[in-house]
């Protein structure tokens, strides 16, 4: 039988679930008073700290790498290239494409090129400026168009510069009484998170590595670490810790195979920490997109087809880049019934930097141009914003671009009416400031 505590909560069958209640966060009052220990306070004596030598070039060869004067340099425990990775050269989370160090070219500005260990932060960065880099300067590839749409542009990997191209195919009515058409771009844009990236990597007795590291994905970067130190899985540890924001950014490497590298070949712990400028060079961000749409409608307003064209910069390196494509591509007409979708997504190599995870990667671009298309019909139509939106809602059985059938409640009619009905809020007393 259920009993009842002094408190008034029911123990055994009586239990209450938690639902409805505004449980704590477990870390919200250390966070508050200054007392978690995010990933950037690991310590341990004795640790060495490590710094990195990025390129300043979007795209160069590299024609040779002298270590010599950093190793010179008191304090200085050791330097490595990509001579130095002892297993493989490449990672990446769907192709491993993007190398731990720069082998013989750069494709973007701030790719990892060299990496130091020392005895104190200031003296690894020194001794990171101090190394020499011989670079060859070339044609950069920035344009996405030029790059997924010219033959004369020059490949920014081997195969070529398209990474996925996705289309869609629904319907075959693109004739309608009302037709609107767009062009819209959507910029490059950081996570920002307030805690960059950091980790402590240290050497174990089996030959292994313990590495804690704020990350997103523990496995996954197993997956990735392990193969490139040359070691198997169960030698590569990782352990989370304490973690200051991701939202996406933090799904790919950055400082996790490097501080592994020196901490197995100097066999001492070593501390990465990026500062804020670093912390922009070293993590993916969202991919900036063109795009160009033409909605076609009946005179009352009901959508008869959507064509789009979605071009997403991936940068340097693949990440994320394919599922981005797929969301905008399978996204791209937003919560609408329409029975006629023409839609081309593009992910493309650029030599810009690596785009990847943030959140809704794919989705957001792309809502931007359809939200805005549905403004620019509700004009053109005589409608209302809202009107526009709640004639063409999708809603429990609708069917999406995809194939995709709608098996639950999807209200979106009646919450677009709901929110119509209610009253603004009122304007604050005084001018504003």
């Amino acid at each position: 039988m259920a009993t009842e505590t002094a408190a008034g909560t029911a123990t055994g069958a009586g239990r209450r679930s938690g639902l409805g209640e505004s449980a704590p966060r477990p870390d919200g009052t250390l966070k508050v008073t200054g007392e978690f220990a995010y990933s950037s306070d690991l310590w341990l004596e004795g640790m060495l700290w490590g710094a990195t030598l990025r390129s300043p070039h979007p795209s160069a060869w590299i024609r040779s790498i002298d270590v010599g004067p950093a190793l010179a340099m008191p304090g200085v425990f050791a330097v490595l290239t990509h001579e130095d990775v002892p297993g493989e050269k490449f990672y990446g989370l769907d192709v491993r494409d993007q190398p731990v160090l720069a082998v013989d070219q750069v494709r973007y500005q701030g790719e990892p090129v060299a990496i130091v260990a020392a005895d104190h932060p200031e003296t690894a960065r020194r001794a990171a400026a101090a190394i020499v880099v011989d670079y060859e300067k070339r044609e950069a590839v920035t344009d996405p168009r030029r790059a997924a749409f010219d033959p004369s542009c020059p490949a920014v990997h081997p195969e070529g510069n398209l990474v996925r191209h996705q289309p869609v195919r629904v319907g075959q009515t693109f004739d309608a009484e009302v037709v609107v058409t767009g062009e819209y771009e959507v910029g490059m844009q950081d996570q920002a998170f307030l805690g960059p990236e950091s980790g402590l990597a240290v050497p174990a007795e089996d030959g292994g590595v313990d590495l804690f590291v704020a990350t997103q994905w523990l496995h996954v970067d197993q997956d990735q670490v392990a193969p490139c130190l040359g070691l198997p899985k169960e030698k590569v540890r990782l352990t989370l810790a304490g973690i200051g924001g991701a939202f996406g950014a933090r799904e790919d490497l950055s400082m996790q195979v490097h501080a592994s590298m020196l901490a197995l070949r100097t066999g001492r712990p070593v501390k990465m920490v990026y500062g804020r400028e670093e912390s922009f060079f070293g993590h993916v961000h969202r991919h900036p997109a063109r795009m160009r749409y033409e909605h076609g409608a009946t005179s009352d307003g009901r959508l008869v087809y959507v064509r789009a064209e979605i071009l997403l910069d991936g940068g340097a390196y693949c990440s994320s880049t394919p599922a981005v494509v797929g969301n905008a591509a399978s996204l791209g007409v937003g919560p609408y019934e329409v029975g006629n979708v023409w839609i081309d997504a593009y992910g493309v190599y650029t030599n810009n930097p690596p785009c990847g995870a943030m959140r809704g990667f794919g989705a957001v671009q792309a809502c931007y141009a359809y939200e805005s298309q549905m403004d620019r019909l509700a004009a053109a139509c005589g409608l209302s914003p809202v009107e526009i939106r709640v004639r063409n809602a999708v809603s429990q059985g609708s069917r999406l671009a995809t194939g995709q059938v709608i098996d639950s409640p999807a209200p979106l009619a009646d919450m677009l009416k709901e929110l119509a009905a209610m009253p603004l809020p009122p304007e604050p007393a005084g001018e504003r400031p």
